[in-house]
């Protein structure tokens, strides 16, 4: 390998952690965390990903790095919130039983 800079294990290791801890935040955290909290740990996880990512591959630059982290920052936590709803218990609706 003449590119010292491709770190395949750390990439995939730092991918498969970012995976489950997103996972866990995402399905056994969300409306328990506020709001910044569950948007900022999402934020890292996006981050994560990306990094891990660009571990992986060759002839990354500057730009890819930099693009990358901060897109999947900024997507992550906007695609979390779109799929399962606002974080904390703002979100959460109960059927109103008097109603029924």
């Amino acid at each position: 390998m003449d590119n010292l800079r491709v770190h395949v294990a750390a990439g995939i290791m730092l991918i498969g952690a970012a995976s489950a801890i997103g996972a866990l935040v995402v399905f056994g955290l969300w409306r328990r965390l506020p709001v910044g909290l569950a948007f900022g740990s999402m934020a890292a996880c996006g981050m994560g990903l990306a990094a891990g990512g660009l571990l992986v591959q060759e002839h990354v630059g500057a730009a890819s790095w930099v693009v990358g982290l901060g897109a999947l920052a900024v997507l992550t936590p906007l695609h979390m919130r779109l799929v399962f709803g606002p974080p904390g218990r703002t979100g959460m609706v109960a059927p109103d039983r008097a109603a029924a």
